[in-house]
């Protein structure tokens, strides 16, 4: 996303707690707890379950390190989505979120339902009691719909009337489920001490068990990443972030960790071992059913069962919070991206779907909703592998080979994991269910939905050919249709069942891969007509460009000749003003002049930024003495506003490089001149250039920061800033100059060089801008140490008695042009067009002219064809007499005809007489020595 913008209008409210809090209760919910038994000691054993906790740590820690290298590289536009599209493009991004989506919001409802078995794991069955009714075989209890509400709606209205106190509550619990897991484990975890070199239960190998859960550590770690949605918020450096990924990914590992030894620390009566006890365990009720509260009871006695409920009450409202934050987050930057309702991209709206959503699915209650907690390692998966990928990619780009390899290792891992998850029976138990495939297909469907809004809604250019992303949710959907069928049918004992299930799935099967199939086609007709209209819209545009090309390049003379009268009078009739008054009003004229002319330019510049026609030019430079130039410019106008001014090139390793350096100079000139005029007196503004390393091509990246203290930007003027004549509408900027295309023209060159434009701004908060860009180092010597013209060193030069021939077909810029030549001690002999100039070149004595300066549009013969017949001219000394363009011709393509028709320099009208004689004394200079 190159150039974009990123706006810090939001409050940076979160502490380092307030993030590792995040981190870790979106982890570590009510499964840390109940798995354990139910899923962990059968299938892996204690040493088992240990082990693959850990080796699931290791690979989250590989690809925690890539959340923190992509958070740290684009610290305000954080998130996955962002990720994504910047590596990949928006169909990618959009794969991505939308599963993970379903993934938070799953940890939403799951972890909502989640409280009510929390309370009757302490208190028994005593609370099942009242209205409750039926969903596919499963009693939902009043009482139990109801504490889901609570907890799901507190929750949502502490988000919309004080996120601070929330998130100040959510750290606080983290800590206590923290310490009540520590003081569990270190209680309990001893006395398990006979059985840790234990492995599972269910006679499957032991690394087949151990795999097996190592596979769910997606699902056990999934949560982690959500700080990433949150960069622009944090009040501490981006870099930190690293350290909280991992030591909240430690410490959810240990907790899971130390889960497991807890659970076998202690044995029921009747029981022989830990492993007799697991395997009955669905037979059991209330405490027993779970063996960690079990022992917490058992060997800590009624502390014990308090503090584990602490911990396990904390650590389900901990992932209400957190799923509700990432959820909002994804459907905050999805719908910013016009993929979802531009409804979402409010807070409080994102709020209430949550809420709404959340609580009617705790409607069906827990037992049905088990269905949803196998697409959570699905949805998570994706992200994982698409951010992996994301970071081998850009690091790549950079050149930083530790994150290429944890990028290549994590989208490895990934493939590895999706495989495993909807091939069955690959793992001890069935990592996901027939239900969980239906769902499955059910969100690809629904991802059609918006995908087809998207593509409708997107712009013409934005999608070409194939869809990616209908190409993948309708493989997709199929294959998870159809998995769910063959499951369905495999469940049942009798042939009867197996026809009825034939039937009813076959007729499932076909609506739902018939609409699937029917978005498909209309989104691929979608995108042919998107195309064809694009072509053309193009071949429009190219004849419109050519057309208005040939009308820039007459209006660009037509309105410079008349300029330089104006301008070039105004200059005479200073020197020779009289009075103070006289002298004052032409010096306004002179300044409002200067003002036309820069409307001029810049109108003219943008139209060739349009038509495609900015062309960079390289060259060795020194971007220290650069930025030196740029201090010494604004140094005494920023003390005359007594504003502090401070340009910083410490942090510059390697001056010396290719680059355009006069338009990088226009851009910092023009980014600090907008400082100027917006920040008021006694205020700050500073300019610094960093360098990182280099790339694997050689470049060095370079990061150019103007920031200033002045009244800042509104997020409504930021999204369109970069658009031409576009100004601030305030009363505060309403009597300060300028033409609202000076931003424009500095984006569309920062683009041209392949770098990127990121603004943080708010009202009354000041404006940083950071420019990235990359170039190749250059040889000191190649650089041109040439001093640059001056106006005083010009002046010292002696023109006496040096003669010109000044070529002009307009009477008054003949006039303005000779007396300006004149003031400075030429002789100046005229001609009306190049035909004259020829004849009078070629009829005169070697040396009797110094120099030509010839217009290039004029009648008979223009000034290129003179040029070319004067260089062929047979006497050498003749033929090589210094001709410099002086037209109001003014492009870049202009001053390369004017070296290709022969002549050694190129002055634009409106002549600038500081220009003009450097010019004639760099090249009389020469010409003499």
């Amino acid at each position: 996303m190159d150039g974009a913008v990123n706006i810090d209008t939001k409050k940076r409210y979160l502490s380092v707690l307030d993030v590792w809090s995040l981190s870790l209760g979106c982890m570590v919910g009510w499964g840390a707890f109940v798995m354990p038994g139910s899923t962990f000691l059968p299938v892996a054993g204690p040493a088992g379950s240990v082990i693959a906790m850990f080796a699931g740590m290791v690979i989250m820690l590989i690809i925690g390190n890539n959340f923190a290298f992509l958070m740290k590289r684009t610290p305000e536009k954080g998130g996955i989505y962002s990720y994504t599209r910047e590596a990949f493009g928006r169909e990618h991004a959009f794969l991505s979120s939308w599963f993970l989506c379903l993934s938070y919001l799953t940890i939403v409802f799951m972890n909502g339902t989640a409280l009510f078995v929390v309370l009757r794991t302490v208190f028994g069955d005593a609370i099942k009691s009242g209205f409750h009714y039926i969903v596919s075989g499963n009693k939902i209890y009043f009482s139990e719909v109801f504490i889901s509400v609570i907890a799901l709606s507190g929750a949502a209205l502490l988000f919309i009337t004080s996120r601070q106190l929330l998130h100040w509550f959510n750290s606080v619990l983290a800590i206590l489920m923290t310490l009540g897991v520590g003081i569990v484990a270190v209680i309990c975890i001893p006395h398990a001490s006979g059985v840790l070199g234990d492995f599972g239960s269910s006679g499957a190998n032991p690394a087949y068990g151990i795999c097996s859960i190592v596979f769910l550590a997606p699902w056990a770690f999934v949560g982690f990443e959500v700080i990433s949605f949150d960069t622009s918020r944090f009040r501490f450096p981006v870099k930190k972030s690293k350290h909280i990924i991992v030591s909240s990914i430690i410490v959810a590992a240990l907790a899971y960790g130390s889960m497991v030894l807890v659970g076998v620390s202690s044995v029921p009566d009747g029981y022989s071992g830990w492993a007799e006890y697991i395997s009955d365990i669905n037979n059991l009720n209330n405490i027993r059913a779970v063996p960690t509260f079990y022992a917490a009871k058992s060997i800590m006695g009624t502390p014990g069962l308090v503090i584990i409920s602490i911990a396990a009450f904390s650590a389900v409202i901990t992932g209400i919070i957190g799923g509700y934050r990432a959820t909002i987050n994804v459907l905050n930057t999805m719908a910013d991206d016009k993929i979802l309702s531009e409804n979402f991209s409010k807070s409080v709206f994102s709020i209430l779907f949550v809420m709404f959503f959340s609580v009617l699915m705790a409607l069906l209650g827990r037992n049905t909703l088990s269905w949803f907690v196998d697409l959570t390692s699905f949805g998570a998966i994706m992200a994982f592998g698409y951010t992996s990928a994301a970071a081998y990619k850009l690091a790549s780009r950079d050149n930083i080979r530790q994150v290429r390899i944890t990028g290549f290792l994590g989208t490895a891992i990934s493939v590895v994991f999706v495989f495993v998850q909807i091939v069955p029976r690959l793992t001890v138990m069935e990592v996901m269910g027939a239900e969980a495939f239906l769902l499955l297909s059910f969100w690809c469907l629904l991802g059609f939905v918006f995908y087809w809004r998207t593509i409708s809604r997107g712009s013409q250019s934005e999608y070409r050919g194939m869809s990616v992303s209908g190409v993948i949710l309708f493989a997709l959907l199929v294959y998870s249709v159809f998995m769910w069928l063959g499951k369905r049918i495999v469940s049942k004992e009798s042939v009867s069942e197996v026809r009825a299930a034939l039937v009813s799935g076959g007729i499932v099967l076909l609506v739902i891969v018939f609409t699937g199939l029917t978005v498909l086609l209309y989104i691929q007709t979608l995108l042919q007509r998107k195309h064809e209209a694009s072509e053309r819209e193009k071949i429009r545009a190219v004849e419109s460009n050519n057309a208005k090309s040939q009308f820039l390049f007459n209006m660009s003379h037509d309105l410079r000749t008349p300029m330089n009268a104006i301008i070039g009078y105004t200059d005479l009739a200073i020197k020779e003003a009289d009075s103070p008054a006289l002298s004052g009003y032409l010096s306004k004229i002179k300044n409002s002049n200067k003002q036309l002319l820069t409307l001029i330019n810049d109108i003219l510049e943008m139209s060739r930024i349009e038509s495609g026609k900015l062309e960079l030019e390289p060259v060795p430079a020194d971007l220290s003495e650069m930025f030196d130039d740029i201090r010494e410019l604004f140094e005494e106008q920023m003390k005359q506003k007594k504003i502090e001014f401070k340009v910083d090139t410490s942090e510059l390793k390697d001056r010396y490089v290719w680059c355009d350096i006069k338009n990088l100079n226009r851009v910092v000139i023009n980014l600090l001149s907008n400082a100027y005029k917006f920040t008021p007196e006694k205020g700050k503004i500073s300019a610094s250039v960093l360098q990182s390393v280099k790339t694997e091509e050689g470049h060095n990246t370079y990061e150019i920061r103007v920031r200033d203290t002045g009244i800042g930007m509104s997020k409504e003027f930021v999204a369109k800033m970069f658009s031409p004549f576009e100004r601030e509408r305030t009363s505060t900027v309403s009597g300060i100059e300028g033409t609202g295309l000076g931003l424009s023209i500095c984006k569309s060159i920062i683009d041209l060089m392949g770098g990127t434009f990121d603004v943080h701004t708010s009202p009354g908060n000041g404006t940083e801008i950071i420019l990235k860009l990359r170039f190749l180092p250059a040889r000191e010597e190649l650089v041109r140490n040439e001093e640059e013209c001056t106006e005083d060193n010009a002046a010292e030069t002696d023109f006496t008695g040096k003669r010109l021939l000044l070529v002009e077909d307009n009477a008054v810029n003949m006039e303005i042009a000779g007396m300006i030549l004149a003031q400075s001690g030429f002789e100046v002999e005229t001609a009306e067009n190049g035909k004259v100039a020829l004849e009078m070149v070629s009829g005169s004595e070697p040396g009797h002219y110094d120099a030509v300066l010839m217009d290039v549009q004029m009648p008979v013969m223009d000034g290129y064809t003179a040029a070319k017949e004067i260089r062929s001219l047979e006497n050498k000394a003749l033929a090589e007499i210094p001709i410099i363009a002086m037209t109001a011709n003014a492009f870049r393509e202009d001053e390369k005809a004017a070296l290709a028709a022969g002549m050694q320099g190129h002055i634009a009208k409106p002549i600038d007489v500081k220009v003009l004689m450097c010019t004639l004394s760099k090249l009389l200079c020469s010409k003499d020595s």
